[in-house]
């Protein structure tokens, strides 16, 4: 019985903390977001310049999102879903300047 309850604990635990991660953002998500909406015109010969998402650190992400930027792309800021935002920051952070898992470039 203890065993049984062990596990359920452990399980309990582990869904517990998926959920507050996926809550977080997921990039696999925000790269979709990126392509769908934002590659419309941050493309090379698109009308607004392409975007490098290693030229920016993490904290000049957070600084551009938070920061006015919705200033310039107010349509499509608030077309998106504050989820679809939180996948696009996660996504920008995944590929930022100090992100030392990845350097491949915006995927």
């Amino acid at each position: 019985m203890q065993k049984v309850l062990s596990i359920l604990v452990t399980v309990l635990l582990v869904i517990s903390f998926s959920s507050t991660v996926m809550a977080a953002g997921n990039w696999r998500k925000g790269k979709k977001v990126f392509k769908a909406e934002c590659m419309n015109c941050h493309k090379r010969g698109g009308e607004a310049k392409r975007i490098k998402l290693n030229k920016k650190t993490k904290a000049g992400w957070t600084k551009f999102f938070s920061s006015g930027y919705e200033a310039d792309h107010a349509a499509l800021w608030s077309d998106l879903s504050d989820e679809q935002r939180e996948h696009l920051i996660k996504y920008f952070h995944k590929y930022a300047k100090d992100d030392k898992a990845t350097h491949l470039g915006c995927g």
